[in-house]
């Protein structure tokens, strides 16, 4: 046994048909069957047959335009054998940085040939060009904090770090097993391999970075070795609920309370992983999907791998759900809480595949990037802000959405974690959010 609960495709094949085009005409309900629809909520962005044109912004910054090194990924294989990792039993508190809140400002670098799979045979991972993957992550980072080298982007973003200090790196892996040989969704190595890279140029150590996914509800959370495999650096940490540092388990302090509105009951409090309690900045890489239960799963939801038994929390982020509610989410209180709100430096979304149907089915091509992938990333140190703009995406690929899939968005910027705003990526039609799309090609 693999310790992979094989609930593949969980319900996929059970409860609901995929249309011709590929779009997803019914989300598959948990076991208790919430009832939701599709339904045009405005503003609805037609989708593009053809990505017609991403240009580079041309707005002068406070420095020459970046040009970032397109130097290799470091090899695996020439680095020495791992030392003991950091102790698990410190928790210090949340550090806050001296970098105030970037507001609103949104980085999306873009390359056709970031990946090249045929979207039907081998798994997609290895079709990923990490050069090019790196050189997207060197342009996004010295594009947001309006610096030219990588360095210098990096320590714009950690301006306090200091040698010793740990960094969290939180991925998705929803669909992992241990030996994972399946094409459903989940984090790839290529862009984390890039943010290392940047790490170690600032002094970090890779003893002291951490990439992690505490996946604890449905299904436990697990590191697939292939996954591992693709490292570059053989003495970082992962941490997962299961076969990764499992002693590390939840913290006994660092809770979430969940503030709920009069008339909507409260979860329990629902602990974070020691994972992320131990280190000192976070980086926070969701991929870009759709949900079968909440509509989407962005930036927000990712840290739904960051705290003990999420599953207790779908009756609020279900749509349809006993719980759901346009006044409350749940998201918003974990997002807000200093473990997350304090220590995130920074937002990457994994775009490299995406998928613009499901959370649980292998990725798909998008008929609005070209029939193709959407070889992208996005960056920022706005949380709202960068899930607005997936949204977005996601909303113009489905000519529409699940009705209330941006709830929390909206309460996010209510409660001050962000910049809620809808608009057209495709046109960079935003009035509050700053969006620069950058082609590489």
């Amino acid at each position: 046994m693999d310790g992979k609960p094989r609930i593949t495709r969980r319900q996929f094949l059970i409860g609901a048909g995929v249309a011709t085009s590929g779009l997803l005409l019914g989300h598959i309900q948990r076991a208790v069957g919430y009832a939701t629809r599709l339904a045009v909520d405005t503003p609805v962005v037609a989708a593009r047959v053809y990505c017609p044109l991403i240009i580079v912004d041309t707005r002068a910054t406070s420095t020459a335009t970046p040009s970032p090194s397109a130097t290799a990924t470091p090899s695996p294989t020439a680095t020495p054998p791992p030392t003991a990792t950091p102790s698990p039993t410190a928790t210090p508190s949340p550090t806050a940085t001296s970098v105030p809140l970037l507001r609103g400002h949104v980085v999306h670098t873009h390359h056709p040939r970031a990946t090249s799979w045929n979207f039907s045979s081998g798994w997609y991972g290895d079709t990923v060009d990490s050069r090019i993957v790196a050189d997207m992550v060197d342009e996004g980072v010295t594009r947001l904090t309006h610096t030219s080298t990588r360095a210098d982007a990096w320590a714009t973003l950690l301006p306090d770090y200091q040698p010793g200090q740990m960094i969290g790196i939180k991925v998705s892996l929803n669909n992992a097993a241990r030996n994972d040989d399946d094409n459903e969704i989940d984090a790839l190595m290529d862009p984390i391999n890039a943010v290392i890279r940047g790490l170690l140029a600032i002094g970090a150590s890779e003893q002291n970075i951490w990439i992690f996914d505490v996946t604890h509800g449905d299904h436990p959370g697990i590191i697939p070795l292939r996954f591992k495999r693709r490292c570059a650096y053989t003495q970082v940490n992962f941490a997962s609920y299961q076969d990764e540092h499992p002693e590390l388990g939840f913290s006994t302090v660092e809770k979430v309370r969940f503030n709920t509105p009069p008339g909507i009951p409260a979860p329990p409090d629902l602990p974070f992983c020691n994972a992320l309690v131990n280190v000192h900045y976070l980086i926070n890489m969701p991929l870009m999907k759709r949900h079968v239960g909440a509509g989407i799963s962005l930036g927000f939801k990712n840290h739904f791998g960051s705290i003990d038994r999420c599953n207790r929390l779908h009756r609020y982020t279900d749509i349809g759900a006993d719980y759901f509610s346009d006044r409350y989410s749940p998201l918003v209180d974990i997002n807000a809480h200093p473990q997350v709100r304090q220590k995130t430096v920074l937002i990457i979304g994994d775009g490299l595949f995406g998928n613009p149907v499901n959370n649980i089915s292998e990725p798909r091509r998008w008929r609005t990037f070209g029939n193709a992938a959407p070889n992208s990333l996005f960056f920022s140190r706005d949380p709202v802000a960068i899930d607005c703009v997936m949204a977005d995406y996601l909303r113009a690929e489905n000519n529409g959405e699940i009705a209330g899939s941006d709830y929390y968005l909206r309460l996010a910027e209510t409660a001050g974690l962000g910049v809620y705003e809808r608009g057209n990526p495709w046109e960079g039609r935003y009035e509050r959010i700053v969006y620069e799309r950058i082609n590489l090609s």
